[in-house]
């Protein structure tokens, strides 16, 4: 094995395990166990790890040779053949054809033992269970391993050298020996296991037969957590499985179980297995189903029985998932005591399969980790236990590899630590590692690599070093407060809620909410009531009953462009299908009815605002407005807009509406000058867009209604051709100054350097707009400051990490992003939700970098976490329940409403963000 990269580092370790040197065995210091420095603070389960990574100590190449042996030989063959063990200050690294010794301080490379393997190759070497000064090592050829050598820790030294398994030797009557299948520590004397069954003990170097197994062949055969039992699981003879205990160290037999008794609904061939972690826990696989036993491993007395289908319905949070315990079999942890901590699909739970009970059960579904594969899969192991109480795992994706630490008694998470990128090659799958004092041994899993990596597979093994073996030790922790807002993965820091519309426990289904701001105060209408609140502390100022003594609706509102003292909203009375034809103009800061107008015929279609004027728009065209008590003519429209006008950003007097034109075949669009509503000009989608398809319709984007967007093809039938386009129109003349498409649309589109049709025209009804022309878009996994006069982004933002790394719940990953302006244009309000939580964050709109990320509580968002309206005032924001997505979220899926109280609408003060950002947008 070459040694391609050892890091020197100057600190030195206090060893708390297999620290002996010389003469001493370390049983002393092995008992105390390593303890890990943990961070004053727990970390996250959701993001990036964001503290030190582990500090590198010895890097160990891949082997050429071994590289090659992985193709031909069996995959567990070559995973045996490759680790390390840390004994003392020495570290010992073993490959196919090669034992070497470093130093655990600076990584130099102290010996390399001269062993002549005969043209064959290391099979087993000794795994430590404290220091020690020499180490057994099984070798031979293709897979044949009967040769063994006693190696000298300290200079590399091979003692001696025993033919002894080949030879043979008679124990007991019946005659011993041959290829070596298994080789463990026994109270710090090494054991193995032959062909036969045969127990020999290694004594000055040559091997000791001491007992014999009641089976010759095992699949499976591990000491419990405790170290007092070794259980077998032998290999089918003539359709009978057996299971084995022997007492440790005398090997005497303590029991035997049939697999008809541990499994009697199993009709078919058998083959136990038992889990390497805590060989008291057994499974066996049916063609549908998985049976897992767990047994008293002092008496084989059966404790604990389940069973599940190997497919079926997801398991309901709560449950344990067994079909994915014995997946992941073995590399299930056991604890002293019974229970085991299993991989499952979105963490690790610990059980007790007695009583079948989840002890806890940890969620790390959401470490975000650096990926090459937009569709990486997570893995994580648990590896091993510290004395001080640590369950110690490995996260892998891949492409990264991380290690979390986790309280063996509750399940929380308590540190993390990234392996450093430039460090991590050969361990992003699935890596074996081992504990020492302080830090841990990853060594490469040559199976999950192949079946990764190899020729046949759709990825390709990254390039640069590669490792077989790595040795880290744990950083300090870095227990300084954070000084920036956090660019990617979790926020802590909380918005402050100021109260809002509470929505009664016995209310209607639909309630219609609403919300908009007159400057000082932020009004909110849910059904037939209004609340005006105090922009400033939140407080309730007024409630004003629109009944008027009989069932009522806000069907309309006014959204005011500049601060006003009076506003209007439209009232629909008499029930759901009564027509909208009541104007109630209110006092904004006390709710005083000033004015209250019925239609006498008709129905009002639109409430349209410029420059604090109150336009009324009814069905029959004509533009009015409330004087007085009056509603007095005023202008008059060519067509009746499709969902009212909307403005165009950077000519304020200008209102564009949008009219369906044969059956939906074409679209009107339709400029009037403001305040006359004379008509400026005209045009048709179909030339703005090249074509229209009638199912689909066209846009008006609510941020610049110049932008006008359209989509051709059926989206809803799997494999169709659909196409977007985008135009920008002159704001004099209607014509199409520049356009984008027709694209055909790519839901896959993921490059935040050049702007994704697909993902833009999704915000087209709730877009905002500056000035100057520009737009914010939302992206796949970001959003974006883009500017379609000159076809460029700005900045874009990835925002990817964040709404990954949100709260959520199992029943889907869906994000919605909400985009508005503050201050004038100056800041970007994103909201984030997916039906469990609610984030905040604001962005300076001239550069994209983050200025200030917020959750909101916890107690203050139920019945605002799906894809809520987002209304910006002086200070803060409103959230407004969205009827829509409530019903698709809760009503039409199984999920659980929330117990806390809910809300039509919430405000929320946003404070002003410690720090500044790490990151920025990308320009």
């Amino acid at each position: 094995m070459r040694r391609l990269a050892a890091v020197a580092v100057t600190m030195v370790l206090a060893l708390t395990a297999c620290t002996g040197s010389g003469g001493s065995d370390g049983e002393d210091e092995q008992k105390k166990g390593p303890s890990l420095p943990l961070p004053d603070r727990a970390p996250s389960a959701r993001g990036p790890a964001t503290g030190p990574a582990l500090d590198p100590k010895v890097l160990l190449a891949a082997s050429d040779d071994l590289e090659e042996l992985a193709g031909t030989l069996d995959t567990a063959q070559v995973e045996r053949r490759s680790g390390a063990f840390i004994t003392g200050r020495t570290v010992v690294g073993y490959s196919v054809d090669n034992i070497s010794g470093y130093d655990l301080g600076s990584g130099d490379l102290l010996w390399t033992a001269e062993l002549d393997l005969g043209g064959g190759t290391v099979c087993f070497v000794s795994r430590p269970d404290r220091a020690v000064k020499t180490f057994t090592v099984a070798y031979g050829d293709g897979g044949y391993c009967p040769e063994l050598a006693t190696i000298r820790v300290s200079d590399g030294t091979v003692l001696k050298v025993s033919d002894k398994l080949t030879t043979g030797a008679e124990f007991e009557g019946e005659s011993l020996g041959g290829t070596v299948n298994h080789l463990f520590t026994v109270g710090g004397k090494d054991h193995l296991v032959d062909q036969r069954g045969g127990v020999w003990k290694m004594v000055k170097g040559e091997p000791e037969p001491v007992a014999r197994l009641q089976g010759d062949s095992y699949y499976d055969l591990h000491p419990t957590p405790e170290g007092d039992v070794l259980i077998g699981a032998r290999g089918s003879d003539r359709g009978r499985c057996r299971v084995d205990g022997y007492a440790l160290p005398s090997f005497k037999p303590l029991w035997t179980q049939e697999s008809k008794t541990l499994f009697p609904e199993v009709r078919e061939d058998c083959v136990v297995s038992a889990a390497p972690g805590n060989p008291a826990w057994l499974v066996q696989e049916a063609s549908d189903r998985y049976y897992m036993a767990q047994v008293d491993p002092m008496t084989g007395t059966l404790v604990g029985q389940d069973n599940r289908p190997k497919m079926g319905d997801k398991v309901a949070e709560g449950q344990f998932e067994l079909a994915s315990a014995a997946n992941q079999f073995d590399q299930a942890l056991g604890l002293p005591g019974g229970d085991t901590v299993f991989a499952q699909v979105r963490g690790l739970t610990r059980y007790s399969l007695k009583d079948q009970k989840i002890v806890w059960d940890l969620d790390l579904s959401q470490l975000e980790l650096e990926s090459d594969d937009e569709f990486a899969l997570t893995t994580v192991l648990p590896q091993g236990v510290t004395a001080d109480g640590h369950l110690v795992a490995t996260v892998s994706n891949e492409t990264a590899v991380e290690i979390v630490a986790i309280e063996v008694d509750t399940g929380k998470l308590v540190a993390r630590w990234a392996v450093p990128p430039e460090y991590r090659n050969g361990f992003q799958v699935e890596p074996g590692m081992t504990l020492f004092g302080d830090g841990l041994v990853l060594t490469r899993n040559f199976e999950e690599w192949e079946f990764t990596f190899g020729p046949e597979r759709r990825r390709q093994a990254p390039d640069g070093d590669r490792y077989d073996i790595g040795v880290f030790t744990f950083p300090e922790p870095d227990n300084s407060p954070a000084s920036a807002v956090p660019t990617a993965g979790p926020v802590d820091t909380e918005v402050e809620a100021l109260g809002g519309v509470q929505t009664p426990a016995d209310a209607a289904a639909s309630r219609d909410p609403e919300a908009f701001t007159t400057g000082k105060q932020v009004i909110a209408s849910s059904n037939q009531q209004l609340t005006g609140f105090d922009a400033a502390s939140g407080k309730s100022l007024w409630t004003l009953d629109l009944g008027d003594g009989g069932a009522s609706r806000v069907c309309a509102g006014s959204e005011p462009d500049r601060a006003v003292k009076t506003f209007t909203v439209a009232v629909a009375t008499g029930g759901p299908k009564a027509p909208c034809n009541t104007l109630v103009r209110v006092q904004s800061s006390n709710g005083t009815v000033l004015d209250r107008v019925t239609l006498p015929i008709g129905k009002i279609v639109d409430l349209f605002v410029h420059e604090a004027v109150v336009y009324v728009v009814t069905d029959d065209l004509a533009v009015s407005r409330l004087v007085d008590g009056v509603l007095v003519p005023h202008g008059r429209l060519q067509r009746q807009p499709y969902a009212g006008l909307e403005r165009a950003k950077g000519d304020p007097a200008l209102a564009i509406g949008m009219t369906s034109l044969k059956g939906g075949r074409d679209w009107s669009i339709d400029a009037y000058r403001l305040p006359s509503f004379e008509p400026v000009w005209s045009t048709r989608a179909s030339k703005v867009l090249g074509a229209v398809d009638r199912k689909n319709g066209i846009d008006l984007w609510h941020g610049n209604a110049l932008w006008v967007s359209g989509s051709v093809g059926d989206a809803s039938v799997q494999g169709k051709t659909v196409k977007d386009t985008m135009s920008l129109l002159d704001p004099a003349t209607g014509q199409v100054v520049v356009s984008t498409g027709p694209v055909k649309r790519d839901y896959l589109a993921d490059d935040l350097a050049q702007m994704s049709l697909t993902g833009a025209i999704t915000g087209a009804y709730d877009s905002v707009g500056f000035d100057n022309g520009d737009m914010m878009l939302p992206q796949r996994s970001g959003i974006m400051r883009y500017s379609l006069a000159e076809q460029k982004v700005r900045w874009s933002l990835d925002t990817k990490s964040i709404m990954d790394s949100m709260e959520r719940d199992r029943k889907g990953s869906f994000t919605n992003q909400e985009i508005d302006l503050l201050d004038g244009g100056k800041t970007v309000l994103v909201t984030f939700s997916n039906y469990v939580s609610v984030e905040a964050m604001t962005v300076d709109a001239s550069t994209g970098k983050i200025t200030g990320r917020w959750n909101v509580p916890k107690a203050s968002r139920n019945g605002l976490q799906a894809s809520p309206k987002t209304v910006p005032f002086p200070g803060g924001f409103a959230l407004v329940h969205s009827e829509y997505s409530w019903d698709y979220g809760f009503a039409q899926s199984d999920r659980a409403v929330p117990p806390e109280q809910r809300y039509d609408v919430g405000l929320f003060a946003l404070p002003k963000a410690k720090g500044k950002a790490k990151g920025k947008g990308k320009d």
